[in-house]
């Protein structure tokens, strides 16, 4: 045991964690939903639409250039209960407010927007607790989250308040917007402000520890080890890059927080997140390259697009009530043109990892495996990825996926440093090169041969 250092401890204790948890058959759900930027100015001024929508018809249930409507915000939360209303919780993970510019919006606008979303899932959801994180629209103005009390912190905990149901919790929600609670369930959940480290975001320092989050994360998770807690972390940014090669958060900050999800990967179950307004998955590897923590991103709810055609989408998670083990997520979304033509909204079944990649549980290893598969874009586990990542649009309005898009999508799903990640793009697309040189003279031999013959 004295061979093997502290990064090889590491790996003993995460992965004993994970050949260990057993599915005991107390199986539970929840939904996770995201990404809703309802734009209550739809079908009036539009004022998040942009400009490249120019005369495309504003559908019931929106527009690809728009944010939603309220009748789709609507239809996915009633959804949600039609589909599965035994669930244990649901992760609401933010940006519920429209993209607009500064000027159209103000804080009152945004508070209402984001009471009545508060209000439709207490509704709908009456008896269940709904766990929300902010996303980087929700502020006013958007991005900048200041590490200190605001308004808008005192105003939310007020409104939810009766979901995070633990006065323990005011102060750390009125400093930096983050909280955790315990479920019934026995699963803690550590709802993080990630939006606090967001490189737009100019009211915090880029290199410190806003609102003390990184010290209290810390001492979360130092006591969930010691209390043998199993942790479910959720917000709204992730750390990493993005398949366009982006790192959305401060480079000191993303590092730290990657560093303490490695440092705790015994306690850590899963992390979710959105933002990103794909449906994407990460893992988190130690420095051995061994895959210790699974990390998922859910699809929008808003249909506007900032990249390739997407559809809107909402997520239930399968999981084991007793390890906290995730065990399957069923995808759900609307195609969005067939709502807009039939005038009604028709939310089906997309995906479950379990018929389609073949996935008994989602820990580490499992998608580890399934990453390497998807190395190679022929792959039918890539192809299939990239349908389902632009949640399932028309073909004609499938956007291609070429080499260099491959590497990138490929290399996000397990680099969460940015220098990693440039060299893991640059070594997947020099391999692809030298591949093609390869097959190019053969090629040319063939064509010889065809020629003589």
């Amino acid at each position: 045991m004295h061979l093997l250092g502290m990064e090889g401890q590491l790996f003993s204790i995460c992965a004993l964690l994970f050949l260990t948890n057993c599915v005991t058959g107390d199986i539970g759900y929840f939904w996770h939903v995201t990404d809703f930027h309802y734009d209550p100015t739809y079908n009036r001024t539009s004022l998040s639409c942009q400009e490249s929508n120019g005369g495309n018809q504003m559908g019931r249930f929106g527009n690809m250039w728009c944010d939603s409507p309220w009748v789709l915000i609507e239809s996915s939360v009633k959804a949600m209960y039609s589909i599965k209303t035994d669930i244990d919780f649901l992760l609401w993970t933010g940006d519920t407010v429209l993209h607009a510019s500064v000027k159209d919006l103000n804080h009152q606008f945004n508070s209402v927007i984001l009471d009545n979303v508060t209000d439709l899932l207490k509704t709908t959801f009456p008896k269940k607790p709904v766990y929300a994180s902010f996303g980087n629209h929700d502020s006013y103005p958007s991005d900048q989250f200041k590490p200190k009390n605001t308004v808008l912190y005192n105003e939310s905990l007020a409104r939810w308040r009766s979901w995070i149901n633990d006065s323990s919790q005011d102060a750390n929600f009125r400093k930096g917007g983050f909280y955790s609670v315990k479920t019934p369930q026995n699963i803690r959940i550590v709802a993080l402000n990630t939006v606090l480290y967001y490189i737009p975001n100019k009211a915090v320092q880029s290199d410190g520890d806003p609102a003390g989050q990184f010290a209290w994360l810390t001492q979360i998770l130092e006591a969930a080890r010691k209390q043998k807690e199993r942790v479910i972390i959720t917000a709204h940014i992730a750390p990493g890059v993005t398949p366009t090669g982006k790192s959305e958060l401060y480079k000191h900050q993303n590092d730290r927080l990657v560093e303490i999800m490695k440092e705790y990967c015994d306690v850590i179950i899963a992390m979710h997140f959105g933002h990103e307004h794909a449906d994407a998955f990460k893992v988190l590897k130690n420095k051995a390259g061994v895959p210790v923590s699974p990390v998922f991103l859910a699809p929008s709810v808003t249909p506007i697009r900032f990249g390739p055609v997407h559809n809107p989408g909402i997520r239930l998670v399968k999981y084991d009530r007793s390890t906290g083990q995730h065990l399957g997520i069923s995808q759900y979304y609307l195609d969005l043109s067939k709502a807009n033509n039939a005038g009604r909204a028709d939310w089906k079944l997309e995906y479950t990892t379990a018929s389609t990649y073949g996935l008994q549980d989602l820990s580490a290893g499992k998608l580890s495996s399934l990453t390497d598969k998807m190395r190679d874009p022929d792959s039918l586990e890539f192809k299939t990825y990239w349908k389902y990542y632009v949640v399932s649009p028309s073909e004609e309005l499938t956007d291609a996926c070429n080499s260099t898009c491959h590497a990138s999508v490929v290399c996000g799903l397990t680099e969460f440093i940015k220098a990693d990640f440039d060299k893991c793009v640059a070594e997947m697309l020099t391999s692809s090169a030298m591949q093609l040189s390869y097959w190019v003279p053969l090629f040319g031999i063939s064509v010889m041969l065809l020629v003589f013959c």
